[in-house]
This record gives structure tokens, C-alpha cells and sequence, in this order.
């Protein structure tokens, strides 16, 4: 795959910037992931999304250099979000760094649900949660 067939997007998911990489990931394209972490940082933004279900990579190596970007987020009380398919994820917990700094999700609502503190069904009272119809 050529530079060409590479491409990193920024976008916005209910508040929270997505940083969604696309095609084959090199350390020059982790080097550009990082500049955009850092900028987002810089900006005040500590809760991120990289979502790698599009992308490709050969050797885990290459995303390395995301844990000092893990180390600003988590500095400020704030997490650094992986977005990937299972077997993705399994490859990227082979180091053991990475698994210390990172957060794993499968899906971007996920990982919304884990920066919003938003708790699971299993988390509310199912008696609080029962509907009453109003008297007559």
C-alpha cells in the first residue's frame, strides 16, 4: 500500500474527537497520529478515540510511541480510547505497555459509555427503572 493509500480523519462523536486511521499504519503515519494527539491535548481535549477498524499494520511496534501519548491524557484524569476489531485488539495486547496505557473497545459507543461514565444496564436498579402509569 502507497502513502497514498493511507488517510487519517478527525471528527467530532458527541463531544469526543475520533481520530479514525484508514489503510496501512507505518511509523511516519503513527508520527502524524501523534502530532494530531498532541494538538488535541494542547487544546484541552484528554478524552480520545482512535479508532483502527479500518486500518492495517505488520508489526505492533509502530504504535509504540502511543504511550507517551496515553501518559498526557492520563496525566490530566483522561484516557486515550483504541477502537478495533477483536483479533486487532489481541495483536496490540501483546505488548504489555500498551495494555497498561490503553483502553480496548470494540465500538465507538463504547468507549463513549466509558469516557461519560455512563453505566451499563447491569450497573441500575431494575426496581428504579420500572414504568408507572399516572392514577386516575
Amino acid at each position: 500500500m502507497a502513502n497514498s493509500d493511507f488517510s487519517i480523519a478527525l471528527r467530532n462523536y458527541a463531544g469526543v474527537p475520533v481520530v479514525e486511521l484508514v489503510g496501512k499504519v507505518t511509523n511516519a503515519t503513527v508520527a502524524s497520529l501523534n502530532e494530531i494527539l498532541n494538538r488535541l491535548a494542547q487544546a484541552g481535549h484528554y478524552n480520545v478515540m482512535v479508532n483502527l477498524k479500518r486500518a492495517a499494520w505488520e508489526n505492533m511496534e509502530v504504535f509504540s510511541s502511543l504511550e507517551k501519548a496515553a501518559e498526557v491524557f492520563q496525566k490530566h484524569y483522561g484516557y486515550l480510547d483504541v477502537i478495533a476489531e477483536a483479533t486487532q485488539i489481541a495483536s496490540l495486547l501483546e505488548s504489555h505497555r500498551l495494555s497498561q496505557v490503553l483502553r480496548f473497545c470494540t465500538s465507538e459507543g463504547q468507549a463513549l459509555t466509558r469516557i461519560k461514565r455512563i453505566p451499563g444496564p447491569s450497573a441500575l436498579d431494575p426496581v428504579a427503572m420500572q414504568a408507572h402509569l399516572a392514577e386516575s
